[in-house]
């Protein structure tokens, strides 16, 4: 990634999270319990716990609106502070962009085609651009 990249991604990021949102109610699951319950319902699927997440819906044209719902994904992202990854993409601590949305269930599991984030804790919901988000690079696909 050039220094342009990383600037651009910086500035990105710091706009996402310095954006006005407002609370989401999460649950208070704690490590264990979430570990349990993604094993029961999504056995053998990739996951993260995240905490300190933000719910991104995304601007976008209407011709992007279209093609994501072609596709059977919601216009919908997931920025978060890593738990645990099941793949080890992730460390303790790192943060996350998702990949756009599929199913949102139980209140706290947000599934996209590659992975099931369960959502700890309280979390933010906002808005952005689509085009702003792509500029946040790290996604859990871009570290495979």
């Amino acid at each position: 990634m050039s220094e342009v990249d990383d600037m651009e991604e910086h500035a990105a990021r710091i706009a996402l999270l310095q954006a006005p949102g407002t609370v989401m109610l999460g649950h208070d699951l704690d490590e264990d319990t979430a570990l349990a319950l993604l094993g029961e319902r999504f056995p053998g699927r990739q996951f993260c716990l995240v905490r300190n997440w933000i719910w991104i819906d995304l601007d976008s044209p209407d011709d992007v609106r279209e093609e994501l719902s072609d596709m059977r994904l919601q216009p919908v992202m997931l920025y978060g502070d890593v738990v645990a990854d099941s793949l080890g993409r992730f460390d303790k601590g790192d943060w996350l962009r998702s990949t756009p949305l599929i199913a949102f269930t139980q209140g706290c599991f947000f599934e996209t085609r590659d992975t099931v984030y369960a959502l700890l804790g309280h979390g933010e919901r906002k808005r952005a651009a689509l085009s702003s988000m792509v500029k946040i690079f790290r996604s859990a696909k871009e570290r495979l």
